[in-house]
This record gives structure tokens, sequence and C-alpha cells, in this order.
């Protein structure tokens, strides 16, 4: 099959995408976080009410990978019902049903899941829908869920979803807050618990690169003000405060990693004239889309910035921190947040999970906050 060539005009978003997820050890500890955190609450009873359905909604859901594997070894007593939504058309094909015609990825790890019962998985549903500019509530419920003023959701999943809405929504709110508002106010239950993952700007890590490579901070380590206008956990809890809302935090990190090549490739990776060299390197090509990943700016603008930003200086820092690092490194935050009329006996059974996860956390892997 001919290679296809890599487009210097244009970010490529999937490629980028996916290159950083093989690599990305974030579903590893991602999972492990959450797993112990439903696991807690599930040895706390909460699992066990006979309801027929538990609803889940995976908003920015990917190609739906990352729902199923959060939602594995947990003993639901009642069938799952999942709705999903994102943006992507490469994810979820024409998102409006959760049987398209040409299955997109987002149906097919769903159906396999359905099939396979590796969830309990009884229904699903895939909606488009945009953070930036959609109204969350009218995507993801139905319409007499609306009509009545039914918070029908159980669970509420933000999979490094947040990064997008660092902006105003189009109905004129900030885009941070009017989504939290709309999860907690419209969609989650009186026991529902929204769980929100996110990678942190933090100095000498992939954020930190991510960043400085867009001119959004002005050195490699963040100053104090940059990480709390920028970092998503940081404007989940302003935004939280302001609306009233108790948020728990929950740090963790995890790493993406590179080929043990990565050096040899240095001046391939900084002239985009050559990179017909890359095309027959499998372990070349992933990196440079991995690198891509970070400015998720296209080539030709990076190559033409020769500032501090631009590509010859995003080349050099990446392979620093894998040399300093043996990989570059993510520093994340998973949140928790509970429905408005959340009850004590939840409230204080989703405390002592969030304890036991901060205690496993710090134990195995300590991040500095």
């Amino acid at each position: 099959m001919e290679k296809m060539p890599i487009r210097t005009d244009i970010f490529q978003y999937d490629a980028a995408f996916r290159a950083f997820k093989k690599t990305a050890t974030e579903y590893e500890h991602g999972c492990l976080l959450n797993h112990t955190f439903l696991k807690s609450l599930q040895d706390q009873g909460l699992f066990n009410r006979q309801s027929p359905i538990c609803l889940v909604g995976d908003i920015g859901c990917g190609e739906g990978d990352a729902i199923v594997k959060y939602l594995q070894d947990i003993d639901f007593k009642a069938s799952l019902e999942i709705r999903a939504m994102d943006n992507n058309p490469d994810f979820i094909g024409n998102g409006t049903s959760s049987h398209p015609t040409s299955m997109s990825p987002a149906a097919e790890n769903l159906s396999r899941a359905k099939e396979s019962q590796i969830i309990p998985l009884k229904k699903f549903d895939i909606r488009y829908g945009d953070l930036t500019k959609s109204d969350i509530t009218q995507v993801m419920c139905t319409d007499e869920e609306i009509q009545q003023s039914i918070n029908p959701y159980d669970l509420v999943y933000f999979s490094h979803s947040l990064y997008y809405t660092r902006q105003q929504h189009k109905n004129g709110r900030y885009g941070i807050t009017y989504v939290l508002d709309s999860i907690v106010n419209d969609l989650l239950s009186n026991n529902g618990i929204a769980i929100l993952f996110h990678a942190c700007l933090k100095e000498d890590s992939f954020m930190s690169i991510s960043h400085f490579s867009r001119g959004m901070t002005q050195d490699l380590i963040p100053s104090e003000k940059e990480y709390k206008t920028y970092s998503v956990d940081s404007l989940v809890r302003s935004s939280c405060n302001e609306l009233g809302f108790k948020c728990y935090d929950i740090s963790y990190s995890y790493g993406v990693y590179f080929s043990k090549n990565l050096v040899k490739y240095r001046e391939i990776f900084k002239d985009p004239n050559r990179y017909n060299e890359l095309l027959d390197n499998d372990d070349a090509l992933q990196d440079f889309h991995r690198m891509m990943f970070m400015p998720q700016r296209p080539v030709d603008d990076l190559f033409a910035d020769k500032s501090a930003h631009g590509l010859n200086q995003l080349v050099d820092n990446i392979i620093n921190l894998v040399e300093k690092y043996g990989c570059v490194k993510l520093f994340a935050k998973m949140q928790v947040i509970l429905g408005r009329e959340a009850s004590k006996e939840l409230t204080e059974k989703v405390e002592v999970a969030v304890d036991v996860c901060r205690k496993l956390f710090l134990a195995e892997n300590p991040v500095k906050d």
C-alpha cells in the first residue's frame, strides 16, 4: 500500500492523536485511578441499588475505547446505557445512530463491548456535539427528559476533552463554567457523579512544551498566573467555586514514550524537505506525529517560526526531556464533582473513595502540586 505523504500545510490531528495514544500510559494510570475510585464506591454499596439502567455519559468520547476500559471490572447491578458525544467524524461517523451505515471507531468499540458483555452494556447512542458551540443538555438528554426536568445521569465522564472549552461558548458564557453548570444542574441525578481527567500545566512536561510552542506561555516554566489562566484543573476549581460546587482533586502522572532512535532523527524532524525519509520508517514516523501532538500547529507554520516557539526549538525541547526522564511527562488530575442535590451519604462515600485514591497514588506515583 502506498504511503500517505506527511501534510505540512495542516495539523494532522488524527495521525498525531493515535501516535500519542499508542505509547502514552494514560489509560494504564487513568484507568487504575478510576477503577480504584469506582471499586471503593462499589465496596461501600453504591452500585447495589436495583434500578434497571445506570446511565453513563461520555463527553468527548473519541474512539469510544476509554469509556469501556473505565467501566470494566465493576459489579454494576444495573445494565449500562452509554450516550457518547464528540465532534470528530473520524471517531464517531455521522454521529446520529448507534448503528451507522459505515461503522465508526466509536461504534465499533461500543458494539464490541455490548456483544462481548465485557461491561453490562444494554444500549448505546453516539451523538454529534461541539463543546464550544452545542447546548450540551440538548445533545445529551431526550426531549422528554428536558421537558420534565429529569436529570438522568448516574455517571458523566470528561476524558481529556475540557481543554477545548477554555474560551467563550457561543452562548456568551465562559466555556468551562457553562459546561460544569450544565453537567451539575441538567445532567447529574441526585446520586450522580462527574469524573474529569486532564493533564495540568507543569514545568518539564508535555503541557509546558505544548503551551510554550503555541505562544501561550512566555517560558517553558509557566508562571503562577499562566497556570491559573490555562491549566484546566485550576480553571475547573475556579468555576466550581463560582458555581458553588465542591470539586475533589486526585493527582497522578504518566508519560508519552518515543522510539530508542529518537535522537537519530533530530535533524530530519527539523527539516520538512526531508520528511520523505520518514515514510519508510514507522518508528520515526510515529515519533514525528507524537511530537506534533504537542504544538498542534501546521509544520509549515512551525518551520517559518524562527523564534523559540518554532520547529527547531520544539524538537530540541522534546528530545531534552526524553533524554532527561526517558519520556515526556504528563502531570494530571482526576477531578470529581457531584450533583447539586447530592446526599450526605453519597458525599461521605465519595470522600472515602477520594481518600483511598489519594493515598494509593501518592505512595505509588507521587506528584508534587
